[in-house]
């Protein structure tokens, strides 16, 4: 019986040990992160010891283009300094772009669909890719920058409920994604346009949209599936496990639209450490339990599920204010101290996770 339980211990104890080898056989940059507000040079120092190689960020429209261009030229000065931040720091920017200035709509989350709405839309994107993609200007203007164009740019967030679009509405959002893929494929022919993250299971539906059906009717539209390179979804779930169904649902559409060889992206995932509060926290060792589970289960099915990453959402905690689970979804504190969960990551990423103190208990 001693030696039962010595054993258990001795499992438990090795499960407990984060380890690079985690990490050993998923390409470089499959695990990225996604925060909540924009970091400060001293993060993207933390990023890079913890070797994370991919930065998912918003590209605001409503925050380059606050006014027409024919008034006032674009601001690109907060991209800029982020997209500069992350090259230093060895990490590619992922943008996705989103939030529609008022010279065009009334909200930032209404999608453009008229013709002179829509040509507005390509002539940003056009802007952004050739400032920022392969041959852009602004690695011409920062030659002492490491080079690291931006290569896949994320259309729409969550457009499928209307905490990000107007009115969760497939066919207008597909009028906008086409355009969008034909602008950044002609800019950039090495770029991808990845279809904007899906809200796995929306809680209110209607208005909110399925992701399974909202993206199913998005391939109705004659010509979209050649202008998007990929599909993102973010799976929050109570628990690891419930994302299979999520994952498999939304690879059953896209093999039956003839788009089984297109990857799909995780660009957020996470759940929060404060103690269920909402079905997505899960106090600090479930917050460190159910992200390990979830990198797992992606890493292990990569191939088969044609993952083409995971970008876990947050970075670090904030203050009251954000979504239902945001303000404890950070793996690390305010403080910036580590959770157990920021252990966890770096044990799949490779990266150092002592660079940062250990935060107190109950924290």
């Amino acid at each position: 019986m001693n030696r039962h339980f010595a054993a258990i211990a001795a499992a438990l104890a090795l499960l407990a040990l984060p380890s690079a080898a985690a990490a050993a056989g998923l390409p470089r940059g499959f695990v990225g992160i996604s925060p909540q507000n924009l970091a400060n040079q001293p993060d993207y120092e933390l990023m890079a010891e913890s070797d994370i190689s991919s930065l998912r960020l918003p590209l605001y429209w409503i925050g380059v283009e606050p006014s027409s261009p024919f008034v006032a030229p674009p601001n690109w000065s907060d991209f800029d300094n982020s997209v500069a931040l992350a090259a230093e720091a060895g990490m590619r920017v992922f943008p996705f772009v989103w939030g529609t200035p008022n010279w065009v709509a009334a909200q930032p989350r209404i999608e453009p669909a008229s013709r002179w709405k829509l040509r507005a839309w390509a002539a940003f994107l056009r802007r952004a890719v050739r400032r920022y993609g392969a041959h852009g200007a602004f690695w011409r203007q920062n030659p002492d920058l490491p080079y690291r164009p931006i290569r896949k740019w994320e259309i729409w967030n969550e457009e499928n409920i209307v905490s990000y679009s107007s009115n969760s509405n497939p066919e207008r959002f597909a009028l906008l994604l086409r355009v969008a893929g034909r602008t950044i494929h002609r800019a950039d022919r090495r770029a991808k346009a990845i279809l904007g993250g899906l809200f796995g299971r929306p809680l209110q539906i209607p208005p909110n949209v399925g992701s399974g059906d909202f993206l199913n009717r998005v391939y109705q539209l004659p010509g979209v599936k050649q202008a998007f390179d990929g599909v993102a979804l973010h799976p929050y779930v109570a628990r690891a496990a419930a994302m299979r169904p999520q994952i498999r649902n939304l690879r059953r559409v896209m093999r039956n639209n003839g788009d089984a060889r297109a990857p799909l992206y995780v660009t957020e995932l996470g759940w929060g450490s404060d103690s269920f509060q909402t079905r997505w926290e899960r106090g600090l060792q479930g917050q460190a339990r159910e992200l390990n589970r979830a990198f797992a289960m992606l890493a292990n099915h990569r191939r088969s599920w044609r993952i083409g990453g995971v970008w876990w959402f947050s970075w670090a905690d904030i203050g009251p204010g954000g979504c239902q689970f945001c303000d404890s979804a950070g793996l690390l504190t305010e403080q910036r101290e580590a959770k157990p969960s920021w252990y966890r990551f770096n044990a799949w990423t490779g990266g150092d996770p002592h660079t940062v103190p250990r935060a107190k208990r109950g924290r």
